[in-house]
């Protein structure tokens, strides 16, 4: 777990600092970021980053403290920033609910800091309270494209309006709360962009409202993201979120290549990182990374490192040859290993460009009948012309209607089979439904997820 917002040197903590930190730790927190909000609390923040190995910090001046924020302080926090555990400026922003500082000297500290930050190169925490507007108009003239909007309080449109502009939504305790409608907020956002705080000691979870909050306590964000997406499970989310805020912060999370890797209760098995598509809309476009899992081999493994690693991993519905690359390159491993693994009695899935007979030069559907249960083929076009412009294939146009004839032989061979398709603007939807439905086979549509920024 990554806690993205805590504020562990406030007095709340002075009694217990040091032990609390520990139990954090002990207690599955992997990092936390301690976020500055005036010249006091920049330093301490950096303190506890050079006391503690997984603490980093933020420096900056909250827009409640923007009427202390002058020159020379700015110059300060310039210098704070250089030090190399300081991951953001931070938190910056605009609060008009309080209003403890003037609206027009919030909004000149907010742009200073921004500008700081932009020339710097760091992400930025923002603070936004009855502000939503004059924040974004700022922010739309800001360099600054990187950073989390933090305690996110807008709704939907709000957070995906902030995503647009390059964005991460935080969510923190009050997503718990039996009234937020962060569940609502957060399910419009993409999971690739959302992160997770506690914002301690303030905004405790449900479970603990009206106490002191604590880093450990994202676990609780945790377990309601992974309400909010059910496809996920709590080991998803809490890896998803802390790779997002990794990446963003630039953390040294541990990122070794997965060779076999879990999305809920299903088991996936990267054969490959090569493939005979070159899609536009594919994760090999920008980042070769699948639900928080780094998929980037720095080999291709062989049957025995596959099975190897398969007998560590229990309780799964089914098993599915996936990775960011076209399983049947690597045909006959596929097969092979599928054959040692039907002696488990779960459902083995492949999901395909459907070109497999084209790339191996045989029949390959008959091939699959017996060994894989389920094949999902990526339609992804209407036609043959679409499906190049899309997909880009290296056998040209003859791969469109290899990949018919290759999902219309599984199906014809009693292997369950199912197109995809991903809604992209220049496909026809209805057009793919109803060569689906001329084939009597299932079509799945996928959202189209702008991951390039």
């Amino acid at each position: 777990m990554i806690d993205t917002h805590a504020h562990l040197d406030f007095p709340q903590f002075d009694s217990d600092r040091d032990r609390l930190i520990e139990e954090c730790r002990d207690h599955g927190v992997e990092f936390i970021v301690n976020i500055g909000v005036d010249m006091k609390s920049s330093r301490a923040s950096i303190e506890l980053a050079e006391k503690y190995d997984f603490i980093f910090a933020a420096v900056g001046f909250h827009p409640h403290d923007s009427k202390d924020l002058d020159d020379s302080k700015l110059k300060e926090i310039e210098i704070m920033a250089a030090h190399p555990k300081v991951v953001a400026i931070g938190e910056i922003g605009l609060d008009y609910y309080r209003n403890l500082s003037p609206a027009d000297i919030q909004k000149k500290a907010f742009i200073q800091q921004l500008e700081l930050a932009g020339s710097l190169k760091l992400p930025v925490i923002l603070h936004i309270r009855q502000a939503m507007k004059d924040c974004y108009d700022i922010l739309k003239k800001s360099p600054v494209k990187r950073g989390i909007l933090h305690a996110f309080p807008g709704d939907k449109n709000e957070a995906l309006e902030g995503v647009a502009m390059g964005f991460h939504i935080a969510f923190g305790g009050p997503i718990t709360y039996p009234k937020s409608r962060g569940p609502e907020t957060a399910a419009a956002v993409p999971l690739s962009r959302i992160v997770v705080e506690t914002d301690c000691p303030y905004l405790s979870p449900q479970a603990h409202r009206g106490k002191r909050n604590r880093p450990d306590n994202v676990k609780y964000v945790i377990e309601k993201l992974a309400e909010v997406f059910p496809r996920y499970s709590y080991r998803d989310i809490e890896r998803i979120t802390s790779r997002n805020a990794a990446e963003l912060l630039v953390l040294p999370l541990a990122d070794p290549p997965k060779i076999i890797y879990e999305i809920g209760d299903s088991v996936y098995i990267n054969l490959t990182n090569r493939c005979t598509n070159n899609c536009r809309f594919c994760l090999r476009q920008n980042r070769m990374r699948v639900a928080g899992h780094n998929l980037l081999l720095d080999h291709e493994p062989e049957f025995d490192e596959i099975i190897l690693e398969l007998d560590k991993l229990s309780d799964y519905r089914e098993i599915v040859f996936c990775g960011i690359g076209e399983p049947t390159l690597r045909a006959d491993l596929m097969l092979e290993i599928a054959r040692k693994l039907k002696s488990k009695n779960v459902p083995i899935r492949l999901n395909t460009n459907g070109q497999g007979s084209l790339i191996n030069k045989t029949d390959l559907p008959r091939k699959l009948r017996g060994l894989i249960d389920i094949v999902s083929v990526s339609l992804n076009a209407q036609d043959s012309r679409t499906y190049s412009e899309i997909c880009r294939p290296q056998f040209g146009e003859s791969a469109y209607a290899a990949m018919l004839k290759f999902a219309g032989g599984c199906r014809a061979l009693g292997v369950e089979t199912i197109f995809s398709v991903v809604d992209l603007p220049e496909v026809d939807l209805a057009a793919c439904k109803k060569i689906a439905d001329s084939m009597n086979i299932p079509l799945r549509v996928r959202k189209y997820v702008d991951r390039s920024s």
